[in-house]
C-alpha cells in the first residue's frame, strides 16, 4: 500500500495482529480449552516448556484422540510461554488443508493475517513477517501433510526453508508421525493413567448432569481401561451418560472386544475407531445417515449446506436442524458461533469414520455432487446478490467455504464433463469480490488458473474469456507486470468469440490496466470511457454488482484524471447507487472515493471526514482489504494539511498494513505519482524529520488495530485549506513542467520549441491543466503555479 519495501515492525507483532474473524476463532480456542479441566496433562506442559528452552522445533507425538491438540491449545495460554514469546504465539490449525496441493504456507500467513493479495510466495512472506521476531508458531495436525511424493511433505519442505531463515523463531506442532526435519525434538503423548483417565470421565460426567457415585466406581475404572485411556474415546462415552447407563455403556459389545487386544499401538487406533463406531451406533438412523453425508465438507458447513445435501441421503430437509443439534449434544460434531450464523465442524478422526462409511456404501461419487452443486449454487448465488444489505454477511459465507470450494473444484475438474463448472465456479466467486474483501486474491487466480488448465481441450468459450479477464484483473490490482500478457490472451480468445468490443470482463480489464498502468495520462484518460463502457455491459447483463464496480473505478480513474466537477460528480454517483443499494462495502469504497477527489480537487476537512467513515465502516464489516487503502488516504491528507508529524506516523502505520495485507501502489501509476507528489512536499516543509516519524509511525503500535484507530481520531483542521488552488502533485511530470513555462512566461509556441513536442500537444496539456483546477487562463496558471508551486523548489 506504500512505496517504501521496508519490513513491518513490532507494530505487526502479537497474536491479535490480524483483523480476521478467523484469528478470533483460534483466541477462542485457546480461551475454551481454559473452560473445561484439564486433567493428568500437568507434567506434560512442563515437558514441554522445558523442551522449548532448548529446541527450536518440537513435535507432540501421539495417537489420534490422544490430546495433542488440546495440549497445544493449552500450552500456546502458558503465561510462561507467552512471556518467552514477545513477538507472538500463533496457533495454525492445518487439518483442512488438502494434502493434494502446497497451501501450508499460505494456510500459515492466512491465519498470521499476511493476506494472500500479492503474486508473490507465501513462503517468502513467512520468512520476511518472521525473519527479526521472537515468536511461537504452532502446527496442530500437522500428519496429512507430511509425506510427499518425493518422501518430503508440505510441513517439512516449509520448516526446512523457514527455520534458517529465522533465527528466532520457534516451531511447535502436533502429529501423529514424525516431521523429519532436522533438529527436531519429539515429545511423546501417551494416554491417561487410570488414575488420570477416571478423573476425566467422573469430570465429564458432572459436566453432563451425572454423578458417578463410590459404587460405580470399578465400573468406571473398568471403561476407561476399555477405552485405553484416550481422552477422546472418554469424552465419547461421557456424552452418553445422559441417555445411558454406566453400566449400559460399559456392557456394549463393541467396547467388551476391547479387552481381549494388548496395549499395542494398534490396539489404541482400534479403541479410537471402536469408540467412535460405538457413538455412531448408537445415533438413530437419522442422525447416522446425516453424520456420513456432511462428512463430505471440507473446513466445515453451515445449516444450508446440510440442507442441500441432505436429500442424497434421504433426509427430509425439516428434519436436519434437530439432527444436527443431537449429533452436537452427543459430541460427534462442534458447533461455532460466528456473529447470527453458526457453523459445525466434525474433529477429523470422526470425519474420515464418515467418509468411510460413504466408502463403503458406495455413495461417495453421489455425495461429492451434491456437495459440489451446493457450492456452486451457494457461488452463484453470492454473485449475484452481494450488491446489496447483505454484503459483508454474505462475503464472509463466502470467505468460509473456501476450503469446501476448493474441495469442490477439484471434484468437478476431475472429469471432463464437468470441467467447465470447475471454470464457471472459480468465476462466479472471482466476480463476488468476497475474496477482494477477504484479502485472498490469489486463492482466485490459482482457482482459476487451475481451471483454465483444464481446459485445453475444450472449445473457446465465454468462460475462458472471463478467466482471463478476471485474471489479468487480478494481475493489476497486485501491481504485477502479469496482467498485459494475460490480458493480450483474453484480448485474443474474445476476438476468436466475436465479442472483443462488447465483453464486459474484458472492458473491465482493459479500462483497469489503462489507468492503473499506463504512463501517459492522455491514453490513462481513455481508461474513463472503457470502465464506462464495461458498466454498461454488465447492467445489461443482470451482473449489477459488477456494473458497481467498473462505475467504481471509472470515478476513482475520474478523480485521478479529470477535472474537479467531474470528479465530484462521479464520487456523488458513486456514493449515490451504493447507499441506494445499502451495500456497505461498497458505500466505504464510494466514501473513499469522494475523499480522494477532496484531497486531490477540493476541501481537506471533507476530504478526512470521508475517509475516516470509509475506514470506520470497513473496519467495522472487517474488510481486510479496504483498511490500508484508508489508512493511506488519510496519512496523505494529513501530510497536505501541514500536520507532518501525525501524517508522517500514519504513513509509517502504513507499512505495517501494507505488510500485513500485501498490498502496494508500486505498479498502480496513479496512486504512486500522488503518493510521490505528497511525500516529496512533506519531506521538503518537514526535512529529516519526516523520515525520523516515518520511523516511529512504524514502530509505535502494537499491532494493526491500534494504527487504525489512531487513524481514526478527531485531528485538528481549523486552519486548513482549499486543495485545489495548491495541489500540484495531481498533475502529470509533463503538466508540470508546461505550468512552469508558462508562468516565466513563454508562449505555446516557445513551450513546444523549447521541449521539442508539437504545438497541439502543449495546447492540449495547457487545456487538462486548466480543467483540472477550475481555471480560466494561461494567466490564471501562471499565477497559480508562482503562488503555490514555485515556494516549494525556492
Amino acid at each position: 500500500m506504500v512505496e517504501d519495501g521496508r519490513e513491518a515492525g513490532p507494530a505487526a507483532t502479537g497474536r491479535d495482529a490480524s483483523t480476521d474473524e478467523r484469528a478470533d476463532g483460534l483466541l477462542a480456542s485457546v480461551e475454551d480449552a481454559q473452560l473445561t479441566s484439564f486433567v493428568g496433562r500437568s507434567g506434560l506442559i512442563a515437558q514441554a516448556q522445558a523442551r522449548l528452552r532448548n529446541a527450536r522445533l518440537v513435535t507432540l507425538l501421539g495417537l489420534g484422540g490422544v490430546g495433542k491438540s488440546r495440549l497445544l491449545f493449552r500450552l500456546a495460554a502458558e503465561p510462561e510461554v507467552q512471556r518467552s514469546y514477545p513477538d507472538g504465539v500463533w496457533v495454525v490449525r492445518l487439518v483442512d488443508v488438502p494434502a493434494r496441493d502446497d497451501l501450508v504456507a499460505a494456510a500459515c500467513a492466512d491465519q498470521l493475517g499476511l493476506l494472500d493479495n500479492a503474486d508473490g510466495s507465501p513462503v517468502a512472506r513467512l520468512r520476511e513477517f518472521f525473519r527479526e521476531r521472537r515468536a511461537l508458531l504452532m502446527l496442530d495436525n500437522c500428519e496429512h501433510l507430511t509425506e510427499g511424493a518425493l518422501g518430503e511433505g508440505q510441513v517439512s519442505r516449509l520448516l526446512t526453508t523457514l527455520l534458517p531463515a529465522a533465527p528466532k523463531l520457534t516451531v511447535v506442532a502436533t502429529s501423529r508421525v514424525r516431521l523429519g526435519v532436522a533438529g527436531e525434538h519429539l515429545l511423546h503423548i501417551e494416554p491417561l493413567s487410570s488414575a488420570d483417565a477416571l478423573r476425566l470421565l467422573r469430570d465429564r460426567a458432572q459436566a453432563a448432569g451425572r454423578t458417578i457415585t463410590n459404587v460405580e466406581l470399578p465400573l468406571a475404572q473398568r471403561l476407561c481401561e476399555m477405552l485405553g485411556g484416550l481422552p477422546l474415546a472418554i469424552e465419547l462415552a461421557a456424552g452418553q451418560l445422559d441417555v445411558m447407563t454406566l453400566a449400559e455403556i460399559a456392557k456394549h459389545p463393541e467396547l467388551l472386544r476391547l479387552l481381549v487386544d494388548g496395549l499395542s499401538e494398534q490396539r489404541h487406533h482400534r479403541t479410537m475407531h471402536a469408540t467412535i463406531k460405538w457413538s455412531y451406533d448408537l445415533l438413530d438412523e437419522s442422525e447416522q445417515r446425516l453424520l456420513a453425508t456432511v462428512s463430505v465438507f471440507e473446513g466445515g458447513f453451515d445449516l444450508d449446506a446440510a440442507v442441500a445435501v441432505c436429500p442424497e441421503a434421504g433426509i427430509d430437509a425439516s428434519q436436519v436442524p434437530a439432527l444436527l443439534r443431537n449429533l452436537v449434544r452427543k459430541s460427534l460434531l462442534l458447533a461455532e458461533a460466528t456473529g447470527d450464523h453458526t457453523r459445525y465442524r466434525m474433529l477429523e478422526l470422526i470425519r474420515q469414520f464418515g467418509l468411510q462409511l460413504v466408502s463403503e456404501a458406495k455413495q461417495e461419487w453421489a455425495l461429492r455432487s451434491a456437495h459440489a452443486r451446493y457450492v456452486l449454487d451457494f457461488a452463484s448465488s453470492v454473485r449475484e446478490q452481494w450488491f446489496g444489505p447483505e454484503e459483508p454477511a454474505l462475503m464472509l459465507r463466502m470467505r468460509a467455504e473456501l476450503p469446501n470450494s476448493r474441495a469442490a473444484q477439484e471434484f468437478l475438474l476431475s472429469s471432463g464433463q464437468t470441467a467447465d463448472e470447475g471454470l464457471q465456479l472459480a468465476v462466479d466467486i472471482t466476480a463476488s469480490r468476497a475474496f477482494v474483501f477477504a484479502g485472498v486474491l490469489a486463492d482466485c487466480r490459482r482457482m482459476l488458473t487451475r481451471a483454465l488448465e483444464k481446459q485445453h481441450q475444450n472449445t473457446p468459450s465465454m468462460g475462458q474469456a472471463a478467466a482471463l479477464s478476471q485474471i489479468a484483473w487480478i494481475a493489476q490490482i497486485q501491481g504485477t507486470d502479469a496482467a498485459g500478457p494475460v490480458l493480450q490472451a483474453a484480448e485474443r480468445l474474445a476476438a476468436r468469440l466475436g465479442c472483443e468490443d462488447s465483453f464486459g470482463p474484458l472492458l473491465y480489464a482493459r479500462g483497469c490496466r489503462l489507468w492503473l498502468a499506463e504512463p501517459d495520462q492522455d491514453r490513462a484518460w481513455d481508461s474513463i470511457a472503457l470502465l464506462g463502457r464495461a458498466e454498461a455491459a454488465f447492467a445489461e447483463s443482470g451482473d449489477h454488482g459488477s456494473a458497481y464496480m467498473a462505475a467504481l473505478y471509472g470515478a476513482m480513474a475520474t478523480v485521478f484524471l479529470g477535472s474537479a466537477d467531474a470528479a465530484f460528480a462521479a464520487g456523488a454517483r458513486v456514493l449515490e447507487t451504493a447507499t441506494a443499494a445499502r451495500a456497505e462495502w461498497c458505500i466505504s469504497w464510494a466514501k473513499w472515493t469522494c475523499g480522494l477527489a477532496e484531497l486531490l480537487h477540493g476541501n481537506l476537512r471533507t476530504a478526512i471526514q470521508f475517509a475516516q467513515e470509509a475506514l470506520r465502516i470497513q473496519v467495522a464489516i472487517k474488510d481486510r482489504w479496504g483498511p490500508p487503502w484508508a489508512l493511506w488516504l488519510i496519512a496523505l491528507i494529513l501530510l497536505r494539511l501541514g500536520r507532518f508529524e501525525q501524517g508522517a506516523r500514519l504513513l509509517g502505520g502504513a507499512r505495517v498494513a501494507q505488510r500485513l495485507t500485501q498490498t502496494s501502489v508500486v505498479g498502480l501509476s496513479q496512486f504512486l505519482r500522488v503518493q510521490r507528489a505528497v511525500e516529496a512536499h512533506a519531506r521538503q516543509r518537514f526535512g529529516d524529520r519526516f523520515e525520523v516519524e516515518l520511523k516511529v509511525g512504524e514502530n509505535a503500535a502494537a499491532s494493526i488495530e491500534e494504527v487504525y484507530a489512531s487513524a481514526l481520531q478527531q485531528f485538528d483542521t481549523e486552519d486548513e485549506v482549499s486543495a485545489a488552488p495548491r495541489a500540484a502533485d495531481k498533475l502529470t511530470d509533463r503538466e508540470l513542467q508546461i505550468a512552469k513555462l508558462v508562468s516565466k512566461p513563454m508562449s505555446n509556441e516557445e513551450i513546444a520549441e523549447r521541449l521539442g513536442i508539437s504545438h497541439r500537444t502543449v495546447e492540449k496539456h495547457v487545456q487538462r491543466i486548466l480543467a483540472k483546477y477550475g481555471l480560466s487562463t494561461r494567466t490564471d496558471i501562471a499565477v497559480w503555479y508562482l503562488r503555490t508551486v514555485a515556494p516549494l523548489e525556492a
